[in-house]
């Protein structure tokens, strides 16, 4: 059995689909089977990633559903023993349809917009799916909500306590295209004098410049840029400031507290169904956003109820559960 993993990747939409896919090949690397990516962009964090856990990458000079796309996959020679895990919003039914002829097909999906799926695994590991939302619409075997959360290794270790002061971290993903990470900073920044603030800016994030200029002007602000672990960066913190989206099972699974904001609309699931308290951000940061961070802070019981109700949502082990499905469908 090998794995293939056709997903996206870059400074434009992010490094998202790449990490939480990365999630599953970390386990499937640890059980000794073959990994590959399939990308549109191989940039040096996608490969720096593959390489540390002895993945490969292969670039597809086309987007998902292209003839590029469809003859890169074809010269692979794929066999029914093989798997193949698509995650692209580019991905429609038609095109999940025709790759399951040559190979088993694991569709990762929280948007559920198509009429069908013709998979053999469906895996939507966002806390509202439920085996309802796809009755009448695929015959795959499902593997939905938060046990199945895409937690990469480093969140599931133990860390020790930091030494700084009490700190707040802020973390908008990859790329933050929005520059929400450097606004957030300095929404929050005058309510919180006496916290320490942490930000990290992911190996996508074009405005890494603007966020170290934020140290010179900030006292208790420091600036984490693409850090060896992002993990070790939170570990310790009063609260997560976060898009939701992968980053959320991740706090979770650390037993951390968190705020959570909803910038992008296939992010809007979370303000039905998420473990944190929600913010409904997209039509732009809320005014009051720095009273609210401190109302938090000023609340450790609250902080701390929070974070127990999380970790009880999400206990890490989603990959391995979902590497055990791809062995045994």
């Amino acid at each position: 059995m090998r794995l293939f993993i056709r997903t996206e990747a870059s400074t434009q939409i992010g490094l998202g689909h790449f990490m939480r896919c990365f999630a599953i090949a970390e386990e499937a690397r640890a059980q000794g089977i073959e990994v590959t990516f399939l990308l549109n962009e191989l940039g040096e964090a996608a490969m720096a990633r593959l390489e540390e856990i002895g993945a490969k990458g292969v670039r597809i000079d086309g987007p998902l559903g292209s003839a590029a796309d469809f003859m890169a996959i074809a010269d692979l020679d794929l066999t029914r023993k093989d798997w193949l895990l698509i995650d692209s919003y580019a991905a429609t039914e038609d095109y999940i349809a025709l790759q399951s002829q040559a190979v088993r097909v694991a569709v990762l999906d929280d948007l559920n917009v198509l009429e069908r799926f013709d998979c053999d695994l469906l895996i939507n590991p966002a806390q509202s799916a439920k085996p309802a939302d796809y009755e009448r619409k695929t015959r795959a075997r499902l593997r939905l909500g938060p046990d199945y959360a895409l937690i990469r290794k480093e969140f599931t270790e133990a860390f020790p306590d930091s030494a700084d002061a009490p700190f707040v971290t802020i973390m908008f993903g990859g790329s933050d295209p929005a520059q929400l990470t450097s606004r957030c900073v300095e929404g929050i920044y005058g309510n919180i004098e006496s916290v320490h603030v942490r930000a990290v800016a992911g190996p996508a994030n074009v405005h890494t410049d603007d966020l170290t200029k934020l140290e010179q002007k900030l006292e208790h602000y420091r600036l984490y840029a693409s850090p060896p672990s992002v993990a070790r960066v939170l570990a310790g913190s009063a609260l997560v400031i976060t898009a939701a989206g992968g980053s959320v099972g991740e706090v979770a699974a650390m037993g951390l507290p968190a705020l959570v904001l909803v910038v992008y609309d296939n992010q809007a699931a979370a303000l039905k169904a998420c473990p944190y308290p929600v913010i409904d951000a997209r039509g732009g940061l809320p005014n009051d956003l720095g009273a609210q961070v401190k109302a938090l802070l000023d609340d450790p019981a609250r902080l701390a109820e929070i974070a127990r109700i999380a970790h009880a949502v999400v206990d890490g082990e989603g990959p391995r559960r979902i590497v055990e499905a791809l062995r045994h469908v």
